[in-house]
């Protein structure tokens, strides 16, 4: 690791891009010197910074790649200007893609005929994704504020696809890079586990009735945000992750770590209590036993399965969940959210309410406000779309995430060496893992959900060949 280091750092490449880099800076602190005397300092550095990314990006992407995967749970980690808030992951993906965006106008120029064949390739799943960029355009029709909801279309919706979809399914390049950013996006799923391990040593809500894994504030300071399913969300990708290094690591030494990874990560999901997060890792794991024993299952093992199912999490219920007030609110509130979607949903069945206006509709909710107090945004993107974008929107997004699933089960049917194929599988998982607790959650147009899936459609694309 030391040499190759040394050997980047020596390597004339990275001279040429670390004195473009210094020019870059020279320039834009002379040009900031005069600009902090008509515009505010914050957003002078921005646009700096911005500047200086661009710059980097351009010679090194897979950087902002790095970047993005390090901080693509922590949503709650922002840059903020009065009004103008806007998660540190967002940034660096708009900053990677505008510096890709310059690459590509470059390559336009150079190889004019082969070009437009080529890009094309560059959108994975794209019929799929512009069909649903029609259903929620079209649902902008029903919207009362169609300013707002238009704005909901480019972002998030439009976002998410551009920004954690179509970068890294380009940038993965080859299994090293793929490798590198599981290694970054193993190391946030420790970091949040410790920090979900405070949080049960030193609970910071005098009003728990049991400890529980949550996200924990230092000096103020809380990047992921949230309550305990913030934690959840990020161990649900983060397992299969360690799995996958596990399975593509060669020393015993790392696999033993990556082992030990995999229980603390485990340990500390069981404790969050989110029963998203639960059900969300016994998806993965009946999904990695059915598949890879497949052959050994019988009928009798697939009756005890399914008792297995039923019982274990009602015994769960009864015997924990049940006892504890904080969720026999959170179940009376989601049951309020969910009646509230189906109705909204049958007053326009077909291109729903509008964009952005599920939250509204839930304001205006009489019952919801005296029980609940300020409205809150769908726990599930089933009710969500259903509600904002009707049926279409609906159809069109799970033949999206379906096709997502259909590539990661290509890899893994056509993967020629058994390694390859846990490999495939463990993708699977992931995506699997992640669609499920968003059944029950609020993160189906972020970062959280949809880089983790990105780089699983980009590593079925590597594990296919």
């Amino acid at each position: 690791m030391h040499k190759k280091i040394k050997d980047f750092l020596d390597s004339e490449k990275i001279i040429k891009v670390l004195r473009l880099l210094l020019i870059v800076i020279i320039v834009a602190a002379i040009f900031s010197l005069v600009a902090i005397n008509f515009i505010d300092f914050q957003i002078v550095l921005a646009l700096d910074l911005m500047i200086i990314a661009l710059t980097a990006f351009v010679s090194f992407p897979i950087v902002g790649l790095y970047l993005m995967a390090f901080f693509y749970p922590f949503v709650s980690w922002q840059f903020v200007f009065g009004e103008f808030n806007v998660p540190y992951v967002d940034l660096v993906a708009v900053a990677l893609l505008l510096s890709l965006i310059i690459k590509m106008f470059v390559r336009m120029i150079n190889e004019s005929k082969e070009f437009p064949q080529k890009i094309l390739k560059s959108f994975p799943g794209l019929i799929f994704a512009v069909l649903f960029f029609v259903a929620c355009a079209l649902s902008i029709i029903n919207s009362d504020v169609f300013g707002t909801a238009f704005k909901y279309l480019f972002r998030p919706i439009i976002f998410f696809y551009l920004m954690f979809v179509v970068l890294p399914f380009n940038l993965i390049k080859n299994k090293q890079i793929l490798k590198n950013v599981l290694h970054v996006m193993l190391v946030v799923g420790i970091l949040v586990s410790i920090l979900g391990l405070l949080s049960v040593f030193f609970p910071q809500e005098a009003a728990l009735n049991v400890p529980r894994a949550m996200p924990f504030s230092i000096a103020g300071f809380n990047p992921l945000g949230g309550n305990q399913n913030a934690v959840a969300e990020v161990l649900v990708i983060s397992i299969p992750i360690a799995m996958i290094l596990f399975l593509i690591s060669e020393k015993i030494k790392k696999r033993g770590l990556y082992i030990l990874a995999i229980a603390l990560m485990m340990i500390v999901l069981l404790l969050t209590f989110s029963r998203a997060g639960w059900l969300a890792l016994m998806v993965e794991l009946l999904l990695l036993f059915f598949i890879k024993y497949r052959h050994k299952i019988n009928r009798n093992v697939i009756i005890a399965l399914v008792l297995m199912l039923i019982f274990i999490p009602l015994i769960m219920y009864f015997s924990v969940w049940s006892q504890l007030d904080w969720m026999e609110s959170s179940n009376a509130n989601r049951l309020l959210l969910t009646n509230i979607s189906w109705y909204s949903f049958l007053e326009h069945p077909i291109i729903g309410n509008g964009l952005d206006s599920f939250q509204r509709i839930v304001g205006q909710t009489f019952v919801y406000r005296v029980e609940f107090g300020d409205p809150l945004d769908s726990h599930g993107f089933i009710q969500k779309i259903a509600t904002e974008s009707g049926f279409l929107g609906v159809l069109t997004f799970v033949l999206l995430l379906c096709y997502v699933f259909y590539k990661n089960i290509f890899a893994y049917s056509h993967a020629k060496f058994l390694s390859h194929k846990l490999v495939a599988l463990c993708f699977l998982m992931l995506a699997s893992g992640i669609v499920v607790f968003e059944l029950f959650s609020t993160a189906y147009f972020l970062a959280t959900t949809w880089l983790p899936l990105g780089i699983s459609l980009a590593a079925a694309k590597l594990y296919a060949k």
